[in-house]
């Protein structure tokens, strides 16, 4: 586990990643072909895709203001997926370290891929290492502005992340400048409308879907298949 820095104040924990060596040793190579079987055919189901492309379109336009299409080169790419396991955070985060660009990545429950997601991280290059800020809360203010990024759901008073235009996220070494729980309803009510809205999106237009995949330090990407 490492802490980032921020002016005098300790940053919330985040871990850091690094190496590429995807194995465990408490799971046999049977099991493992076995989870990605479950995702495969997971990520199969037009429903299921169609969820989660909701889900980053949404997270999208709640902490930019905009849609990914509107995205200049230097600012954070938005993914979603299932659930991280043996290591597989070790594989998402060296795109972070190969190209610089932060991710922000939607994480949901394989067994319920259609439900809601279990947890939002933000990846990002700090120093030498890449580091994962995990479970992150979305907060909005009163104004409807933009949605501001609270690590590790600590209550905002360690920090946030907040979204510039043509830039990565923005530390803030200090409080939230509102109400904690607040600010997460006012969230939460938001990105039930942005949901509701994306519902009317055509298929076409909701993105692109990759199964990643290394053999050693070697990355291989190939386009998955989009249902109709």
């Amino acid at each position: 586990m490492g802490r980032g820095k921020g002016g005098g104040r300790a940053r919330p924990r985040g871990f850091a990643v690094s190496g590429m060596e995807l194995t465990n040793d408490h799971k046999t190579e049977k099991m493992r072909e076995a989870r990605h079987e479950l995702q495969t055919l997971s990520a199969s189901d037009p429903a299921v895709q169609a969820n989660m492309f909701r889900h980053v379109r949404a997270c999208t336009q709640l902490l930019t203001g905009r849609l990914a299409a509107q995205a200049q080169p230097a600012e954070p790419m938005f993914g979603a997926g299932f659930r991280f396991e043996d290591g597989e955070e070790k594989l998402f985060s060296a795109f972070t370290r190969n190209d610089g660009l932060e991710r922000i990545y939607i994480a949901f429950d394989i067994d319920d891929a259609q439900g809601p997601p279990i947890g939002i991280g933000l990846f990002r290059k700090e120093g030498e290492n890449v580091v994962c800020y995990g479970m992150c809360k979305l907060w909005s203010p009163t104004n409807d502005g933009r949605a501001l990024l609270v690590p590790n759901g600590e209550g905002g008073t360690a920090g946030y992340f907040a979204f510039r235009r043509g830039h990565p996220f923005r530390w803030i070494d200090g409080p939230l400048p509102g109400n904690f729980d607040a600010g997460v309803r006012r969230a939460q009510s938001r990105l039930k409308r942005l949901l509701q809205a994306a519902e009317a999106e055509p298929a076409a237009q909701r993105g692109l879907a990759t199964i990643v995949s290394n053999v050693g330090q070697t990355i291989f990407t190939q386009p998955f298949p989009l249902a109709a």
